[in-house]
């Protein structure tokens, strides 16, 4: 696994000048271990059952990143420079357990080889951090669409998975949770 870098923000959502750099190592460090990230975790999924609610506090008190690349501002032409990382969402899982063993099951995917694999905030979906290449003969927004586009037509395929078709940009946030028992792929394997 080569070193991603990625913008960080704080929370709320409406924040969108980066407060800093961040690595897959970690990023894994902070969704896993961070008592902070745990509490505000919790706060917001203590309103599920309000999807409203739920989304608001999502919005408002979780951090979230970049995986595409670091921005100086998040806007698709503010990019400073590429992570190689894409985002897949996997949402509206039947269950907890469900979205945990998706997790484990995408995470040890051969083909996909994500780097990182989270729970997602509502507790029923699957962050996954793929890895794709950056081409020197191709512009990055295409080598992100052409990996991003193949990633989601292998899930259909393989799983029967469709993924969030909305993190199709370059710029698009994805929010931080924690999971203690997130997944992270070791350099060399």
């Amino acid at each position: 696994m080569k070193e991603s870098i990625m913008s960080f923000y704080n929370a709320p959502i409406t924040n969108q000048v980066p407060n800093g750099v961040v690595s897959i190592d970690q990023l894994y460090t902070y969704v896993s271990a961070n008592e902070w990230l745990r509490d505000r975790t919790e706060r917001t999924r203590a309103a599920l059952d309000d999807e409203k609610r739920f989304r608001q506090l999502k919005q408002s008190l979780l951090p979230y990143v970049t995986p595409a690349g670091v921005f100086s501002y998040r806007k698709e032409d503010r990019l400073l420079f590429p992570s190689g990382e894409l985002v897949i969402d996997i949402d509206h899982l039947a269950s907890p357990e469900e979205a945990c063993t998706w997790r484990d099951t995408l995470f040890a995917d051969e083909r996909l080889r994500p780097d990182l694999a989270f729970i997602s905030p509502s507790n029923t979906g699957v962050k996954l951090f793929v890895p794709y290449r950056l081409s020197v003969t191709a512009t990055i927004e295409w080598a992100f669409d052409e990996a991003r586009r193949s990633a989601w037509e292998y899930l259909e395929w393989r799983y029967g998975l469709k993924a969030d078709t909305s993190n199709a940009d370059l710029s698009r946030a994805c929010f931080l949770c924690h999971d203690s028992s997130a997944k992270l792929r070791n350099r060399g394997n």
